[in-house]
């Protein structure tokens, strides 16, 4: 039976079909995988491995349908590379106007010329004896030990605090560690109303260092806020109280009458609260401190009400006892810076 220019009679369809779909994948002219010849059935039109070709036609076109494909592989050229698509430009999502503190690593506190210590030199019962004129305690309160009876190397690591109560390095350095992870100020552990100074921690240092050569005072992890998050402290209205305020720098306007429009540095609004116009010089500048030592960011502004210590006072709250209440938040905010 002839058939028409360009196709070929099927014994299988028992027609006149397309030449191409004998060897390669119908019309493209692309070869089958290595390995594999294409199937021309019309149930089937897909490459199949040789195998289960010759099992359905036999060795012979098998063959012709191997010998095929390897001519298309020898005659196919690679497609040159389409030209390449440009990356997709993608906007950074724009981040909620929050206070984003800047975090970094600093010491909480500054050292001094350290305190008398005890020679390193002395017996156990010269160090002892200096315990027992120098100390106001005589036993380390978290060991609950008597120094008399502590190892001689513990003995002569001994701090004279300026309280005048005595610590090992050892048991000085974790209440240190200790105080910084609270979040609280370094205090004398068993004179509370006695508080750290420079001399203390250039004492602890000191003493440290003779003990081991590579001691050194733990540092505290403050979070600062950004430079452009500033704080508004002022007196607005009817004059009888100073607006606290959190806002954003790079979003203040100048209005035409001269005067500013503060864009508050969180979603929410940046007031944080009112205090007394008239006696509150020290407490605002309290205030200031905690911001720029990030405590007021982690302790007073998120979310605004806080645990250590609560600025969001109304106008009603300063109405009695007002100069109390001021020394009450200004001895607070020292708690905390």
């Amino acid at each position: 039976m002839s058939c028409p220019p360009g196709q070929v009679y099927s014994s299988l369809l028992k027609r006149c079909v397309k030449k191409n779909i004998v060897g390669a994948k119908g019309a493209s002219g692309v070869a089958c995988p290595e390995g594999h010849v294409w199937n021309p059935a019309p149930t089937s039109r897909r490459c199949v491995s040789r195998a289960v070709f010759k099992k359905l036609h036999g060795e012979a076109k098998a063959a012709a349908a191997s010998a095929e494909q390897k001519r298309l592989r020898g005659t196919c050229k690679a497609s040159a590379p389409g030209p390449a698509k440009p990356a997709k430009v993608v906007s950074p999502p724009r981040a909620a106007a929050v206070v984003t503190p800047s975090s970094k690593k600093n010491t909480a506190f500054e050292v001094g010329a350290p305190r008398a210590l005890m020679d390193p030199g002395l017996t156990r019962a010269a160090a002892v004896e200096w315990v027992s004129k120098q100390c106001t305690n005589q036993e380390d309160p978290i060991m609950l030990e008597p120094y008399a009876d502590a190892d001689l190397k513990d003995l002569r690591s001994i701090v004279k605090l300026g309280s005048g109560f005595c610590y090992t390095v050892d048991t000085l350095d974790q209440h240190v560690k200790a105080s910084i992870e609270r979040g609280v100020p370094i205090k004398d552990i068993l004179n509370p109303s006695y508080r750290l100074d420079k001399r203390d921690f250039g004492t602890l240092e000191a003493a440290g260092r003779r003990l081991r050569k590579t001691y050194k005072l733990p540092v505290e992890p403050v979070e600062v806020p950004a430079a452009h998050y500033k704080l508004f402290i002022d007196v607005m209205g009817d004059g009888a109280f100073k607006y606290v305020f959190l806002y954003d720098d790079r979003k203040v306007k100048k209005l035409a009458d001269g005067s500013k429009d503060y864009a508050a540095a969180i979603p929410d609004g940046g007031w944080i609260g009112y205090i007394p116009a008239a006696g509150t010089d020290e407490l605002e500048k309290l205030i200031r401190k905690a911001h720029t030592k990030g405590r007021l960011l982690v302790r007073a502004t998120r979310p605004f009400i806080c645990c250590r210590f609560h600025l969001k006072k109304s106008k009603e709250h300063w109405a009695t006892d007002t100069a109390k209440k001021i020394a009450s938040m200004a001895e607070e905010i020292r708690d905390i810076v």
